[in-house]
């Protein structure tokens, strides 16, 4: 391909983004009922752009460290993350909270945090107490679909039931951070 085309694919694709980042924005202000589907084409778009989700900005040192630390990819870690709380302040704070009593950037419940030793609603403590159960988690099941499955549905469930028997829920779940992080595992 000479230079003239590639200047002018890449001149292509940045109109592109360019067009979904102000129709994102605008839907979302609009409160548009289909904002949640642009925000998640924002959220590929911005993943294509830098590889971290969107929101994830005030975190990403935290993430890394984390990972690195417990052996976890770090795009799975920060997908993990935006999957549970979307890097939202209210949920992260803990004035929103799961319908199911889950808290925090990690979206621990009581029991779970507690028996990691980690205070949910402090993000310095939960992203590393997330890296540290995945990993966990990792090395009980095998595959990273199987440990984001029972960070999601329970490790007993995945254990006992298998990836197959999963809720729907739980299969968007891992398949969607797969996916997000780039990674081609399914089981």
């Amino acid at each position: 391909m000479d230079q003239r085309a590639v200047i002018i694919v890449a001149g292509a694709l940045v109109g592109m983004v360019a067009w979904q980042l102000y129709r994102n924005a605008t839907a979302v202000t609009a409160g548009d009922e289909n904002s949640d589907i642009l925000s998640d084409t924002y959220d590929d778009m911005q993943n294509m752009i830098t590889g971290w989700p969107s929101g994830s900005a005030p975190y990403q040192e935290a993430i890394t460290a984390a990972a690195q630390a417990s052996g976890v990819p770090v795009s799975i870690l920060a997908w993990l993350l935006w999957k549970e709380s979307r890097y939202n302040p209210a949920i992260i704070d803990g004035t929103k909270r799961s319908s199911v009593g889950a808290v925090g950037i990690a979206q621990f419940m009581p029991a779970t945090a507690a028996s990691l030793g980690v205070d949910p609603l402090d993000p310095s403590d939960a992203i590393p107490g997330a890296a540290r159960y995945l990993a966990t988690l990792y090395r009980s099941t095998g595959t990273w679909a199987q440990a984001l499955a029972a960070y999601n549905w329970g490790i007993g469930n995945v254990q006992r039931k298998g990836l197959a028997a999963a809720p729907a829920e739980t299969q968007d779940y891992y398949t969607t951070i797969l996916a997000k992080a780039g990674f081609a595992e399914t089981v």
